[in-house]
């Protein structure tokens, strides 16, 4: 495992990113089963636990909050708001164990049933915002990390506590948030800039 806290390019402390999010605050089995992952992985060193109040899946980055105008991120949530007029929510199952080298979360399947809203999104993005990142990152794999490694080790002890993981649970997405996200300390806090509803 690897230490998720490095400084990305162009980031700093207190630079703030606009990101599209899916939360999952209206969805308690979610959160509880994230819960039960946390209890698992407890007596594990090196992690940083995700609250319930900032678990999310991240499905793009825009790019940083200074370099794009009020009226870019006004025409791109309208832009976002018009695609999702003829997509329907999504419901999928989540809880996959997912490993990654700077964090453990939980995997949706099936794996793709997520892409048309990221892709309606991306859509959005590519059509109102100039200084975007969408070039650097082509690819997705969506998922909900249940907590981040604060240092460098091995990933036996994350295996062995998670051998016997919890059954996983529905997943349904109807809402995908615009948030002004910064990094505070070991965790990711952020203001909702806007929710739009997939309507379809």
């Amino acid at each position: 495992m690897r230490d998720h806290w490095w400084w990305r390019p162009g980031a700093r402390p207190g630079r703030r990113m606009l990101l599209w999010h899916l939360l999952v605050d209206d969805q308690p089995d979610v959160r509880a089963l994230a819960g039960r992952f946390r209890e698992r992985l407890a007596g594990v060193g090196g992690l940083d636990p995700v609250p319930d109040e900032w678990l999310h899946l991240t499905t793009q980055i825009v790019g940083f909050a200074d370099e794009i105008p009020r009226d870019e991120v006004k025409a791109m949530t309208s832009a976002v708001a018009e695609s999702f007029r003829t997509l329907p929510p999504v419901t999928a199952r989540i809880g996959r164990l997912y490993f990654y080298e700077e964090g453990v979360a939980l995997g949706v399947e099936p794996e793709r049933a997520l892409d048309p809203v990221r892709d309606a999104i991306r859509r959005g993005v590519a059509q109102t915002v100039t200084a975007h990142q969408l070039d650097d990152q082509p690819d997705w794999t969506p998922h909900l990390s249940v907590a981040y490694c604060n240092t460098d080790g091995p990933a036996e002890p994350i295996f062995e506590a998670l051998a016997d993981p919890p059954e996983p649970c529905r997943l349904t997405v109807r809402w995908a948030y615009l948030v002004e996200q910064v990094r505070d300390g070991h965790l990711y806090r952020w203001d909702t800039v806007a929710a739009v509803p997939l309507t379809g």
